[in-house]
């Protein structure tokens, strides 16, 4: 089934026999069994039963928490994590050799999706003015091999997400869209308001896959392991920003599934309306549970989790 959302006010699950009762304002509107679901995200306002979390739990089957923006508050989850899992993990992402070496693959292989997706809409936009953008995209990543140094990496990374967005307005209709380069947070217009959305879903998918497959989230090899965020999951996110997340709101924007009106703009903030935020949710979940070729029959959720998976086992060996 994918995701159980639930996000509007009133909106609650709690446990009937063998399912999961979902509720409206206290009338019954759907029973699901449990194991149907891949997890449960939960926004301010929506309540869901002890009952339900225990059981979901024992499962191994995740509950998220959300703000309004997507972002998450919380996660519960049935991590596997062990002592000498951690350990292995700090010892590896703290030997500045490996750290370098770990950093380059991310930093290639986000430079190389910026390339693909852009070569792919070279086929249908207007090529020439893509063709120049992925000739920088080219020659920035020719450079990482050479990088020994992680500032400098994340320098290169920088360069190379600044002329990879600076060719979205040969992507996208900007007699729609009115695109002035990416803004994170704060968003600034909508564009950048359903991209900030989008990162958030993909933070969540990583996030439980880190969980599931015994890593800490906090103790990362590319990002700051400062304290004020996260790092692993963000240092994994950078492996399926194009290809998951940008491809999909790229598809959103083009064929018109989500309108500039379908946005809340205020002097410092711009973000989605709570009915495209519906509109959203079960968009994105018809996309990642979407079997495709190119993932030899596999949705998109289960390679985030499988890459990931994979990643973890490398690192006990």
């Amino acid at each position: 089934m994918g995701m159980l959302y639930l996000l509007s006010e009133g909106s609650a699950a709690r446990k009937v026999g063998p399912r999961i009762a979902v509720e409206k304002d206290g009338v019954i509107i759907g029973r699901l069994p449990v194991r149907s679901i891949d997890g449960v995200v939960l926004g301010r306002n929506a309540q869901i039963s002890t009952q339900v979390i225990c059981e979901l739990l024992e499962l191994s089957i995740p509950v998220v928490y959300i703000d309004d923006y997507g972002k998450i508050l919380g996660c519960l989850c049935n991590e596997k994590q062990t002592a000498a899992r951690l350990m292995r993990q700090i010892e590896i992402f703290t030997a500045a050799d490996k750290q370098i070496a770990l950093s380059r693959e991310v930093v290639a292989e986000k430079i190389s999706n910026q390339h693909n997706l852009l070569r792919q809409y070279a086929k249908s936009k207007d090529a020439d003015k893509l063709s120049a953008k992925i000739k920088r995209l080219k020659s920035q990543a020719e450079k990482i091999n050479s990088i020994n140094d992680i500032d400098e990496l994340r320098g290169a990374e920088g360069m190379a997400s600044k002329i990879y967005f600076s060719a979205f307005p040969d992507i996208i209709d900007t007699t729609r869209w009115n695109w002035k380069g990416r803004s994170q947070h704060p968003a600034a217009d909508p564009v950048n308001a359903i991209l900030n959305y989008g990162y958030a879903f993909l933070e969540r998918e990583v996030r439980i896959a880190i969980a599931l497959a015994g890593m800490d989230a906090r103790i990362g090899f590319f990002h700051s392991n400062d304290g004020r965020k996260d790092s692993l999951v963000y240092d994994l996110m950078e492996l399926f920003r194009q290809p998951v997340i940008d491809r999909f709101i790229l598809t959103l924007l083009n064929r018109k599934m989500i309108s500039p009106d379908d946005f809340d703009k205020s002097k410092t903030d711009c973000r989605l309306t709570f009915d495209a935020v519906k509109i959203f949710s079960t968009r994105y979940e018809e996309y990642v549970s979407k079997k495709y070729s190119e993932y030899d029959g596999k949705n998109t959720r289960d390679v985030i989790c499988e890459r990931i998976r994979t990643f973890a086992e490398c690192l006990r060996r």
